[in-house]
Formats: C-alpha cells, sequence, structure tokens
C-alpha cells in the first residue's frame, strides 16, 4: 500500500492531487494496522529504551524479519509486477514488415 501511494501520488500534476493520491494508499495502510519495517526501526527501539519486555533477538526474528520480507513482497510483487504486466513492451510480431537500412552517409562514402 505504500509502494502504491508512490505510485499513485506521481500520477498527478498538481500539488493537493499528489497529496491526496498518496495519503489514501497509506491511510488504508496504517488504518488495516500493517507494519512497515522503516517505521518498526524507530518505534521497537524506543519502546525497548523506554522499558518494553523485547529484546533485541525477538524484535529481529519476530518482527523486523518478516515484515521486512513483507514489505518487499508487497512493494515488488504487487505493485512492481503489477505496473510491469500491465506496461510491459510488446513483443515485435514476426508479420512486422522490415525496416530498410539506412543509406550510408554521403561524407563517409569515398
Amino acid at each position: 500500500m505504500v509502494t502504491l501511494g508512490v505510485v499513485m501520488g506521481m500520477t498527478s500534476r498538481s500539488t493537493v492531487g499528489k497529496i491526496i493520491a498518496a495519503w489514501l494508499p497509506i491511510f488504508v495502510f496504517f488504518a488495516q494496522g500493517f507494519e512497515h519495517s522503516i517505521v518498526n526501526m524507530f518505534l521497537i527501539p524506543a519502546g525497548i529504551l523506554l522499558g518494553a519486555k523485547v529484546s533485541i533477538a525477538d524484535w529481529w526474528i519476530w518482527n523486523q524479519i518478516p515484515v521486512t520480507i513483507g514489505n518487499f513482497v508487497g512493494g515488488a510483487l504487487f505493485t512492481g509486477f503489477a505496473l510491469y504486466w500491465t506496461y510491459k513492451p510488446r513483443s515485435t510480431s514476426s508479420t512486422a514488415v522490415a525496416q530498410p537500412e539506412p543509406a550510408a552517409e554521403p561524407h563517409l562514402a569515398r
């Protein structure tokens, strides 16, 4: 959802349109309770420093690694691959007419 917010933000030409297009998917992301690995790199250590009963190993094994994998899969596969599949270059057909080769430059022929 966060990568979709970035892509949607690039679709508008106006500043207000960019803000709204980027805000909506990110709002949905946090409203559904998903976690983002970059946010967790601040929040969980801050909680540990403030006395949360979480070890560094617990944080990395049970949160940071799975969330990072999920963010990568979501961003690369669901957004990146979907955009690539939608806008991928079309393959050339075998029935296409061959273009003639350009003529030699006059100043090169001597």
